[in-house]
């Protein structure tokens, strides 16, 4: 049963909703306070680092000891997500080598925590993890360290390939475009009747051309523990190590799958003539751990440009036409000359 937690009322406060971000984001600071009081750790300090689609704090114990708190809004991840995310990572400490962010249990042995603050409506679920070293990966995407980024991705699903997840991991799966229980609003939404018949043509094909793709690598391929955000910006360089993070949308999924989501946002962030140099560099690292999957790239890339699109027209559907407008010619282009090219984003 959910929580609702301390109301604006009760606390004598502005409504939660009224507030400007400042606001917002001083309020939740009460969030992470409460949070790290059911830990064993002498907070010395508590900085917000950032706070997109999560809040992330860097907490400095007295002993010198950093951590990273991460502060999830329930709707954005369950606590079944966040408690899963923490097994696979305990795993990958236990069973390998991977400089992945290790979990900090809280005073009642709990992985993740769930929060609540006067003033802040509902709650917060909090997971503590240490911090990781190093600069973000996108500041050095050098050969070296794409190469590395495939042996990566290789170790992480050989790992994952002979895990068998605890109970109480999560039954989620990723085998499809919409696979965390969205709407589908592509071609039933409000929206979507105002597409021509070329562009709904278009975009019905990319999703069957997705959907088929799974299907078929359901048998070549079958299902472990894969990432599912280990794109360039997930993951910190230091001394030359591949340190990942930012496990929350650690489910069960396909090996090609883990790839394309990473590769569709390298061709995005360097453009596809670097792209298509890196990709036999990514997966040169790869092969000297594993056999490149078999299947079709660009179709399941493809897939996680229609999530997008669905998600556009669910949460941002002004834009929405103009977008459908461009996928379709994306994916018209991209059938003819049989890969992707720029470019791959509005301007």
């Amino acid at each position: 049963m959910t929580d609702p937690g301390p109301t604006a009322e009760t606390a004598g406060k502005r409504p939660y909703e009224t507030l400007s971000t400042l606001g917002r984001l001083r309020r939740l600071r009460a969030i992470a306070e409460t949070a790290l009081d059911r830990y064993d750790v002498d907070v010395v300090a508590c900085d917000l680092a950032a706070k997109d689609t999560n809040l992330i704090y860097r907490v400095r114990a007295a002993d010198g000891r950093v951590f990273a708190l991460r502060i999830t809004h329930p709707e954005w991840r369950t606590e079944s997500d966040l408690a899963s995310e923490a097994m696979w990572l305990d795993a990958l400490a236990r069973d390998t080598e991977i400089p992945a962010p290790k979990v900090v249990r809280a005073d009642d042995g709990a992985s993740v925590v769930r929060v609540t603050a006067p003033g802040v409506p509902g709650y917060r679920l909090g997971l503590l993890m240490t911090w990781l070293p190093g600069r973000i990966m996108s500041c050095c995407l050098t050969e070296s360290n794409i190469e590395a980024m495939g042996e990566l991705f290789a170790r992480l699903h050989l790992q994952a390939g002979s895990w068998d997840p605890p109970p109480g991991f999560s039954e989620r799966r990723f085998d499809r475009v919409l696979s965390r229980g969205e709407p589908e609003l592509l071609f039933g939404g409000e929206h979507a009747g105002g597409l021509d018949p070329r562009a709904r043509r278009s975009i019905r094909g990319a999703w069957d051309r997705a959907h088929e793709e799974y299907a078929e690598l359901d048998e070549s391929d079958g299902l472990r523990v894969i990432h599912c955000d280990l794109w360039h910006a997930n993951i910190k360089v230091h001394r030359g190590v591949l340190h990942p993070f930012d496990f929350e949308d650690t489910v069960r999924g396909f090996r090609l799958h883990d790839l394309a989501m990473a590769l569709l946002d390298l061709a995005e962030d360097e453009g596809t003539e670097r792209y298509h140099r890196l990709l036999p560099v990514l997966r040169r690292g790869y092969e000297r751990h594993l056999d490149w999957p078999e299947g079709d790239l660009i179709a399941l890339q493809q897939g996680r440009m229609l999530w997008r699109l669905n998600w556009i027209a669910r949460y941002e559907p002004e834009w929405f036409a103009a977008e459908a407008a461009f996928c379709a010619d994306l994916f018209e282009r991209t059938r003819r000359v049989g890969k992707l090219t720029d470019p791959l984003r509005p301007s």
